[in-house]
């Protein structure tokens, strides 16, 4: 495959960036990497103007905002993996199922990790693969966790694309079933995406405590998750996501702490107890 030049330069210029502390000019810059005067001109004007790069009194260039903008959620999407591992193994021999683990992207799930359990019939995830919020234990448990109007921007406030018999069929069906995730502390996903597959996933939250960075799930064939499991399982994947979360820099003694006074509603969707019992 052919390279393309000018991306070559602009990279090449960014790596140099990188290592001045102070800064560098476009003379400095030029001369080190033996690009035209010019041509370095024309990339640090676009690199500017698009908030990656920035120029000084001095006329020298360093990192703009933009450009952390881009890199440091990447870097905790790194230290988020790096982070959870242990304990994504340790929850998948405690409960002998598969742990996923999945951020959020434009109103999607993006699976970023996975533990395959010892069972037989494993359940695996293509990692940087996509998946709908709105019938995925992940996906709700990351949506309990947003405004009730970035949800809606999310799901389009009206009918919900159906997956299975059992997935939620309406924003307002889907208000509720978040609202018995945050007092459960925990969400369910029996059979909603995929036939046969039960979930139970719990949020993960780092030092700033916006909202879900992420979420962690135990993945089982729907045969081995009776209600009664599904609650024990809910506390175990909770226990797990706050260590996760206590290890990004989360204070938080229990998901959903803004919500603490919230009560469900029906509470006759799907079953588990809540956190506090």
């Amino acid at each position: 495959m052919k390279l393309n030049k000018s991306t070559l330069k602009t990279i090449d210029i960014l790596n140099l960036v990188a290592t001045g502390s102070q800064g560098l000019t476009i003379t400095e810059i030029s001369q080190q990497l033996a690009i035209p005067k010019s041509t370095t001109y024309q990339i640090l004007q676009t690199l500017v103007e698009a908030g990656i790069l920035e120029v000084d009194r001095n006329k020298t260039f360093r990192f703009g905002l933009r450009f952390y903008e881009i890199a440091l959620p990447a870097c905790d999407q790194m230290d988020l993996r790096r982070e959870a591992r242990p304990i994504m193994e340790d929850l998948c021999t405690k409960t002998g199922e598969s742990i996923h683990m999945a951020t959020h992207d434009k109103g999607q799930i993006v699976y970023l990790e996975q533990v395959e359990g010892p069972a037989l019939l494993r359940i695996s995830a293509i990692l940087g693969s996509r998946g709908p919020m709105h019938c995925t234990a992940m996906g709700k448990a990351i949506l309990a966790g947003l405004p009730e109007e970035e949800v809606r921007g999310i799901t389009g406030g009206g009918d919900l694309p159906l997956e299975t018999a059992n997935t939620i069929r309406t924003h307002d069906e889907l208000l509720e079933d978040l609202r018995e995730v945050r007092y459960r502390g925990y969400a369910i996903d029996e059979e909603e995406l995929l036939p046969d597959i039960a979930c139970v996933a719990a949020p993960i939250f780092s030092r700033d405590e916006i909202g879900p960075i992420a979420a962690v799930t135990i993945v089982g064939h729907h045969s081995r998750m009776p209600s009664n499991r599904i609650a024990f399982l809910g506390k175990q994947v909770i226990e797990a996501a706050l260590k996760i979360s206590r290890r990004l820099g989360y204070k938080g003694d229990r998901p959903y702490t803004i919500y603490q006074g919230e009560r469900s509603g029906t509470g006759n969707r799907k079953s588990g107890a809540s956190v506090e019992g």
